[in-house]
């Protein structure tokens, strides 16, 4: 079987990477092909830093969908194309909602070459909007200039209209459409009869991909977002909630004293600071003697 996973990024794709290589590789051995970014004619895969994969019979996918603010990644009609003689094919749809809450903190992953002083403007906002989550809308942590809100705002509501357009297109061509909220909640009934064999509950991200996870929930904007987020986004993402299945007039909102750091402010900070980035912070003298001992007692 060969198969492919398409989303937009923090859609759950690596999510369901994990999940479909564990139960595909419990069949036979599998290729796995993680974010290729070209395909040769002879239907080979090639990702940017040299890595190939030449046609298998048992192959996995996953590639991103490129849209207005995401440059990387496959335009829809090319990789429907490329991956038309596919045996099963699954695009993931998120809440836009969440997928942009998501997506502002996962910007400041370091090799996404983020602005230092972007990153602590951002970071100085969050902090303050998880001890005051009241006191400051989630879309100004974007910008606080009316002007590039609002031509964000035109952008991704033009990027939404023609991937809402494409899905459509999708489905007709037999892709399987799979909502993130369904994948996190385990609705996996419908997903399991179109792949033929079933998925392993409590098998979970795989460590390697841990970096990219922040909650493995949904719906966390009803804790984020403001009434003045409603009014800010609402606009932006509703026709696209109403075409994909989504209820576009709930807005309802959970009032809270506090929101968690670890999926904000720390979550940042962590990917910024990465030890392997350009901006990691110097190892505290337990963790460097840790580091040390665990090296001397690899050459023992």
């Amino acid at each position: 079987m060969r198969a492919v996973i398409y989303g937009l990024p923090k859609s759950g794709t690596t999510y369901l990477f994990s999940l479909l290589a564990e139960a595909m590789t419990a069949q036979t051995p599998l290729v796995e092909c993680f974010e290729p970014k070209t395909i040769d004619p002879d239907g080979t895969l090639r990702r940017g830093d040299g890595m190939a994969w030449p046609p298998a019979a048992h192959q996995l996918a996953k590639i991103l969908y490129a849209d207005a603010n995401q440059k990387s990644g496959w335009n829809g009609p090319e990789a429907q194309a490329a991956f038309a003689g596919f045996d099963k094919k699954i695009f993931l749809v998120r809440d836009p909602r969440d997928r942009w809450i998501s997506g502002f903190f996962y910007r400041w992953f370091h090799l996404h070459n983020p602005d230092p002083e972007a990153f602590y403007r951002a970071l100085r906002l969050t902090e303050h909007k998880e001890k005051h989550p009241d006191e400051v809308p989630f879309h100004q942590l974007h910008s606080s200039d009316p002007e590039v809100l609002q031509t964000w705002a035109n952008g991704y509501k033009e990027g939404l209209d023609a991937l809402s357009d494409f899905l459509t297109g999708l489905a007709q061509d037999g892709w399987f459409i799979l909502h993130y909220e369904d994948l996190v909640d385990k609705n996996w009934a419908a997903l399991e009869a179109y792949l033929g064999f079933q998925l392993a509950a409590d098998h979970g991200i795989r460590p390697s991909f841990k970096h990219v996870s922040r909650t493995n929930s949904h719906s966390n904007w009803r804790r984020w977002f403001t009434p003045d987020d409603e009014a800010f986004f609402k606009p932006v993402f509703g026709p696209f909630l109403q075409a994909q299945g989504y209820d576009a007039e709930d807005w309802q909102l959970e009032a809270v004293k506090e929101l968690p750091a670890a999926e904000g402010s720390g979550y940042m900070h962590r990917l910024f600071h990465h030890p392997n980035g350009p901006h990691a912070l110097p190892l505290p003298w337990k963790a460097r003697l840790k580091k040390f001992l665990k090296r001397l007692l690899g050459r023992a």
